[in-house]
């Protein structure tokens, strides 16, 4: 079963287990199969270069090790930033209710690169959110990062929306200027005919 996210406004507790939308989902996808001469289809490996194995797709993984060789869980990692100092962790924000108590502005909604799409389908939520965009701390997973949570009602249903804000700089003319569309005078260099060269 998919684990739910549980929301709180006002009086109410609601929960709904979020469906990530994905791109293709909307716009299709196409793949292209490779198969031998008989129609079965190919599988892709990689060739060792220093033992010649044969290693099938899927069959090696990137992991971090430590000083030793072994295996270390990212669970066990601690990351800090530029200036040495540890970053803040964050719990998943399915550990907990969501409480719904802050409110954004449209234009606050369209200053954020988004991260992440959520369809909420719940139809009691969506109608007590009605047409508000509510905002609040989340994190899908927990760790070091902390992202900005929209939930609000579209055209299509209820969607939460996760990403960062971003600065956005107004771009103006630096200084104005006026187009001259006088156009100057063709004068034509027409040399004089001399009779005495003839």
């Amino acid at each position: 079963m998919a684990k739910e996210l549980s929301f709180i406004l006002g009086s109410n507790a609601y929960a709904a287990a979020p469906v990530k939308l994905e791109r293709k989902k909307i716009y299709g996808w196409s793949s292209l199969v490779a198969t031998d001469r008989d129609g079965r289809i190919c599988t892709a490996a990689y060739i060792s270069p220093e033992e010649s194995l044969m290693i099938p797709s899927g069959a090696a993984k990137m992991a971090t090790v430590d000083e030793e060789g072994l295996i270390v869980k990212k669970s066990d990692l601690i990351a800090f930033d530029p200036d040495g100092k540890e970053l803040e962790t964050y719990p998943s924000s399915f550990d907990f209710p969501i409480e719904l108590t802050c409110t954004a502005t449209e234009e606050e909604f369209l200053d954020h690169e988004w991260a992440s799409v959520y369809q909420i389908q719940n139809m009691d939520l969506s109608a007590s959110v009605g047409a508000q965009i509510f905002t609040f701390p989340f994190s899908y997973s927990g760790g070091n990062t902390l992202l900005d949570g929209f939930l609000m009602n579209c055209p299509s249903g209820l969607f939460l929306f996760a990403g960062s804000p971003v600065d956005f700089t107004p771009v103006s003319l630096g200084e104005e200027a006026e187009i001259d569309e006088s156009e100057e005078e063709v004068v034509e260099d027409i040399d004089e005919l001399d009779f005495s060269m003839i």
